[in-house]
C-alpha cells in the first residue's frame, strides 16, 4: 500500500461531510447548528490530521527508535494543543455567538479522522 491509497479515506471523509454540510444547510441551521462553523472546523480538522500524518509516516520509517517516538510524540502534542488553542481562541471570539454543537461535532470529526490516520498508518506499516 503507498502513502496515496492510505489517505484516500481522508478525501472521501472530506468531500462527503462538506457535500452534506453545504446541501443540508437549512436543516442544521434549523437544528442549532452552524454549517459555517462546521466547514470551517472541518477543514481545521483535516489540515490538522494531513500534517500529523505526514509527521507519523516520516516516524515510521525512522531509523532510530528515539526519531520514531520524537514523531510520534511531537504529532500528539501538536494535534493537541493546536486543537484545543483553535478551540479556546474561537470560544473567546465568538463571545456569546459561539456554536457548540458545532465545535463538538467537529470534535467528532476529529475523532473519525484520527481512526483513519492511524488505520491507514497501520496498513502502510503491515506492508513494510
Amino acid at each position: 500500500m503507498n502513502v496515496r491509497k492510505a489517505l484516500k479515506p481522508f478525501y472521501t471523509i472530506f468531500i462527503i461531510v462538506n457535500s452534506l454540510t453545504l446541501m443540508l444547510n437549512k436543516q442544521l441551521h434549523s437544528a442549532g447548528l452552524d454549517a459555517d462553523v462546521l466547514i470551517i472546523g472541518h477543514l481545521f480538522v483535516f489540515a490538522l490530521t494531513g500534517v500529523s500524518f505526514y509527521i507519523l509516516n516520516k516516524g515510521l520509517n525512522a531509523k532510530t527508535t528515539f526519531n520514531f517516538m520524537s514523531a510520534v510524540y511531537g504529532s500528539f502534542m501538536m494535534k493537541l494543543v493546536v486543537g484545543a488553542g483553535v478551540v479556546v481562541l474561537y470560544v473567546m471570539y465568538a463571545g456569546e455567538q459561539k456554536n457548540l454543537p458545532a465545535v463538538f461535532a467537529s470534535m467528532f470529526l476529529y475523532l473519525v479522522y484520527t481512526f483513519f490516520e492511524i488505520k491507514g498508518l497501520l496498513e502502510l506499516l503491515k506492508k513494510k
